[in-house]
């Protein structure tokens, strides 16, 4: 057994080993966001605790589609049981049960509200991340997350891989044409995603596959875990089954067609997978990103995923979180609110449950804040939020490194570089 628990993909690998054991918001839009905004006295920690609205939830059928959906409410919070069947039933036995904050079919607050599609990780739910959709809730965010179907990364992932983008777009449409409407802001969409989640984020903002890329790195690559799950899924047939799931005749040359839509906005990816793209692909993407991630993850390997993503992306505003000597599970709610890990080998609770360099309680503070600080950010345009991202408040926390990039692209503009908030390279026009 390896320390990374004999080739675990994070979310990918779980359910195998265990069978085998924008622009600033205007006022009339809803949600203005300065008087919904507290003041703190200091922007590192803004939002750090929830936020001023209550948090509703709600699950829907959308037309096969099974949509769970938290958003700012009415109703104060209470504590709430959410039941879900595992993606490898029988161990532990379905359903099982995570404990949040939040109020079934709550009374929806009044005014429009940017939404935020959550992609899951392979093979997982999404109330294993309830505590980071209920924060964005707090924080005046309608979060829907579609429960993607699959549970074996070998047999399941390369129709996941088309299936995932076409699951974000139509909860996209039905979140703009179903019983969440009236109180999504259509005009401010984000996708947000953990693993290959954030591969689903990425894909989403239109970044395209380049499978020649990919073949070269695999070419190289020495790890048995890289080959095993970022290559031979994909490459060892030349591509011919993503080809397939795709509709196209036979693997294309240079990138792929896009899987994109248009009306995402931005992203955030969370130790998001990037190996099908390459440097080519990630370029395709231009809307504000922000990459959250740890350096020692061997779920989504740095230099495979959110290093990668960070450094080839073309978007004008990017945004980097680096947890030092971080592993995968970075995001996902604490074990305490998901009892049934209790059921879980005790390696593998070690491997999702902690992490070797951080507290959980502070990582998934530290995980919300700037998850809630970029939305606000890109689709409200809150000066508050631009504080908060500000990359010199984050200089003495000891193991996180924060890398915050804007680019002007208007006249005089160097053509292609980026440099810091604190030194812009241009007038900052987002």
């Amino acid at each position: 057994m390896t320390p990374r628990i004999q080739n675990l993909h994070r979310t990918a690998a779980l359910p195998l080993l265990l069978a085998a054991s924008s622009a600033a918001f205007t006022a009339g839009c809803g949600d203005v966001d300065a008087p919904l905004d507290p003041t703190p006295a200091d922007p590192a920690t803004a939002y750090v605790e929830r936020g001023p609205h209550g948090v509703g939830h709600r699950v829907v059928d959308a037309d096969g589609l099974l949509v769970k959906g938290w958003y700012p409410a009415t109703d104060a919070d209470a504590a709430i049981e959410y039941t879900f069947a595992l993606k490898f039933p029988g161990f532990p036995a379905d359903p099982v049960s995570a404990f949040g904050s939040a109020v079934a079919d709550a009374a929806p607050a009044a005014g429009r509200f940017p939404l935020v599609v959550f992609s899951h990780g392979f093979g997982l739910n999404p109330e294993w991340y309830h505590g980071l959709a209920e924060h964005l809730a707090s924080h005046g965010v309608v979060v829907l997350a579609p429960e993607h179907t699959e549970g074996d990364w070998s047999a399941d992932v390369v129709r996941a891989s088309i299936a995932r983008p076409a699951e974000v777009s139509a909860t996209i449409d039905f979140a703009l044409d179903g019983p969440f409407a009236a109180q999504i802001d259509g005009a401010r969409i984000a996708v947000a995603g953990h693993s290959y989640g954030g591969y689903t984020a990425l894909a989403s903002a239109g970044a395209r596959f380049d499978l020649e890329r990919l073949e070269e790195r695999c070419a190289a690559a020495e790890d048995p875990f890289v080959q095993g799950y970022f290559c031979a899924p994909f490459v060892q047939d030349g591509g011919a089954g993503l080809a397939a799931e795709m509709g196209l005749d036979e693997a294309p040359a240079g990138l792929w067609p896009a899987l994109g839509d248009d009306r995402v906005d931005a992203i955030l990816a969370i130790a998001g997978d990037a190996h099908l793209f390459g440097e080519r692909g990630l370029a395709q993407v231009d809307v504000p990103v922000m990459f959250i991630g740890g350096t020692a993850d061997t779920g989504a390997p740095w230099d495979w995923a959110t290093g990668l993503s960070f450094e080839h992306v073309a978007s004008a505003d990017r945004t980097l979180v680096a947890f030092e000597g971080a592993e995968h599970f970075v995001s996902v709610a604490s074990c305490d609110d998901l009892p049934f890990m209790g059921a879980l080998p005790d390696e593998m609770q070690a491997y999702i449950c902690d992490d070797p360099a951080w507290e959980k309680g502070a990582e998934l503070d530290r995980v919300n804040h700037f998850a809630a600080a970029f939305v606000k950010h890109a689709l409200n345009g809150s000066a508050q939020a631009e504080a908060a991202l500000d990359a010199g408040l984050y200089g003495g926390v000891e193991g996180l490194s924060v890398t915050v990039e804007r680019r002007w692209t208007g006249p005089g503009a160097a053509d292609g570089a980026y440099g810091p908030v604190d030194e812009p390279v241009g007038p900052v026009d987002l």
